[in-house]
C-alpha cells in the first residue's frame, strides 16, 4: 500500500475533529462512524476488514474480524476517495470527547 504525508488540520479543544485535504485521486480510510462531512467529488465506499490489502484466506479474514469485534471496533471501514481534479476535504470526529493525537506511522 502506498502512503505519503497528508495535509490535515485539527480543530477544537475538547470535542476535536480532523479535516483532511485529499489531492486528486487520493483516498483515506476511516473507521465506520467517524465520518463528519465531505466536499463534492469525494466518493465513499464501505469495505469489510481493515483495508490493509493483505491477501488472507477465509480463516485469516475471520480471525481479523474476531479481533476487531473483541476490541470494540467495527467490522467495516470506509474509504473516502477524491474523484475530482481539485483538492477536496473530508472531516472525521469521535463520538466521545477527547484529543486527536497525530502519529507518524513511518517512524513507529
Amino acid at each position: 500500500m502506498n502512503a505519503h504525508e497528508i495535509d490535515y488540520k485539527i480543530h477544537g479543544e475538547e470535542m476535536q475533529f480532523v479535516e483532511i485535504e485529499l489531492d486528486p485521486q487520493e483516498a483515506v480510510i476511516a473507521e465506520a462512524g467517524s465520518f463528519m462531512m465531505m466536499e463534492d467529488d469525494i466518493v465513499m465506499n464501505t469495505m469489510f476488514g481493515d483495508g490493509s490489502g493483505k491477501e488472507k484466506g477465509l480463516f485469516g479474514k475471520l480471525l481479523s474480524a474476531g479481533k476487531r469485534v473483541l476490541t470494540g471496533e467495527s467490522l467495516f471501514m470506509t474509504v473516502f476517495h477524491n474523484n475530482g481534479r481539485l483538492k477536496r476535504t473530508v472531516s472525521f470526529a469521535s463520538p466521545y470527547p477527547g484529543k486527536i493525537i497525530p502519529i507518524d506511522l513511518s517512524i513507529v
